[in-house]
C-alpha cells in the first residue's frame, strides 16, 4: 500500500501521532507502533465518523482537508 497524504501532531512529549491517506484506507498511528494502526474506511470518513478526533488532534482544517484528499482517492 502507498501512502499518500500525511498529517502529524504531538501525541505527547515523546511520541508523534500520525494520519495517513493511502490508495484504500486512512491509517491513525502513534509513531512507536505503526504495525497496530487504526484504519478508517472512506465511508467512515466521509460520513464525518472521526472528525472530532481528528479535529481534536490535528486541529480544524485537517477535517476538510482529509475529506478533500479521500474524495480525491474515491474519484
Amino acid at each position: 500500500m502507498v501512502w499518500l497524504m500525511r498529517w502529524e501532531c504531538r501525541y505527547s512529549s515523546s511520541e508523534m501521532l500520525y494520519l495517513d491517506v493511502g490508495s484504500d484506507a486512512v491509517r491513525c498511528y502513534l509513531d512507536h507502533s505503526p504495525e497496530t494502526a487504526e484504519r478508517w474506511t472512506f465511508a467512515e470518513v466521509l460520513a464525518g465518523d472521526h472528525d472530532a478526533y481528528v479535529r481534536n488532534l490535528f486541529g480544524e482544517a485537517a477535517v476538510d482537508e482529509l475529506k478533500t484528499a479521500v474524495r480525491h482517492r474515491v474519484e
